[in-house]
C-alpha cells in the first residue's frame, strides 16, 4: 500500500526534528575572568563586555548572570537564580562555522551554557508590580539616531545621562535599576534614538539630595515627562521569567 505524499512529508519532518541538533559554535574558549563580579552595570554604562561580529562572539569580564541574560535576550528582572551568578565572571571567545547574526549567536551561547555549565532552566509567568513606560501628551521630544554603531549609554555630569542609538526597551531596562522595579516599554516606538536627560535642575531644587529611592523616582518621573515626552505609570503585570534550576560554577575544560 502506498503512503500519501502529504503523510510521507509529515514523517520526514518528524524524523528531521528528532535528529536535529541545537545550533552550536565550532570552537569556543571559556576562561574565568579576573574581572569577575563587575556585575551588569558596566555593560549598561557603555563598556563593550559583549561584542559580536558575523559568526563570532567575544565576552570579556561578564558575570555568568549577564551571559545567561544575553543568551536568552531577557532583561535583568526576568531572571531568577542563585545570587552567586552575578559574582563570578568569564571571558568567552566563540566562533561559528560560518557567518551568522546575533540571533543565532544567542542560540549558540545557550547551547554552550548547557554543555559547559550544565545550565538547566524553565520559564514561567510571575505577577509583580511594574512601571509601564508610555508616551506623554504631545508625544516624544527626541529623534531617531542618524549615526551607525552599537547602543551606548554614558554619563554627562551629575544628574545627566546621554544615550545614543538606543531602543526604548533598552531605555526601560536602564531606568529599571534605580527605580528598583521592572519597567515595561509600552511606547510603541520601534526605532533607535539619541536621548539626553539632564536632571541637575531637579537635584538642585531638591537641595542636592538625590540619593534616596523616592528622590530618584521623583527626578526620573519629572525628567522623563518634561524632557523626553514619556511617562511612567505603576501597574501589575505577569512578565515571563526565566528560572535557573541548576548551573555549575565551574565550566568543563576547553
Amino acid at each position: 500500500m502506498s503512503i500519501p505524499r502529504s503523510l510521507r512529508f509529515a514523517v520526514f519532518l518528524i524524523a528531521v526534528g528528532c535528529f536535529a541538533q541545537p545550533p552550536a559554535f565550532e570552537v569556543a574558549s571559556v576562561r574565568s575572568s579576573p574581572g569577575a563580579g563587575n556585575d551588569l552595570n558596566e555593560l549598561h554604562d557603555g563598556r563593550e563586555l559583549i561584542k559580536t561580529s558575523p559568526g563570532t562572539l567575544t565576552i570579556r569580564g561578564a558575570s555568568l548572570r549577564l551571559c545567561i541574560e544575553w543568551a536568552f535576550d531577557i532583561a535583568p528582572f526576568q531572571i531568577e537564580g542563585p545570587d552567586w551568578l552575578k559574582d563570578i565572571g568569564f571571558d568567552i571567545v566563540a566562533k561559528a562555522a560560518e557567518p551568522v547574526d546575533d540571533d543565532h549567536l544567542r542560540l549558540m551561547l545557550r547551547t554552550l551554557l548547557a554543555d559547559r555549565f550544565r545550565l538547566k532552566e524553565h520559564t514561567e509567568r510571575k505577577e509583580m508590580q511594574v512601571y509601564e513606560l508610555t508616551l506623554a501628551k504631545g508625544g516624544p521630544k527626541f529623534h531617531e539616531s542618524t549615526t551607525e554603531g552599537p547602543p551606548l549609554f554614558s554619563n554627562a555630569g551629575k544628574g545627566a545621562l546621554v544615550a545614543e542609538r538606543v531602543t526604548m526597551s533598552e531605555v526601560a531596562e536602564k531606568i529599571s535599576e534605580p527605580l528598583g522595579r521592572p519597567v515595561m516599554d509600552s511606547t510603541g516606538l520601534k526605532g533607535r534614538y539619541d536621548i539626553h536627560i539632564d536632571a541637575s535642575a531637579y537635584v538642585a531644587a531638591a537641595g542636592g539630595n538625590g540619593g534616596g529611592q523616592m528622590d530618584v523616582m521623583s527626578l526620573l518621573f519629572n525628567a522623563l515627562q518634561q524632557q523626553l515626552g514619556v511617562k511612567l505609570e505603576s501597574r501589575k503585570d505577569t512578565p515571563e521569567i526565566l528560572v535557573v534550576d541548576s548551573v555549575e560554577k565551574t565550566p568543563t575544560e576547553n
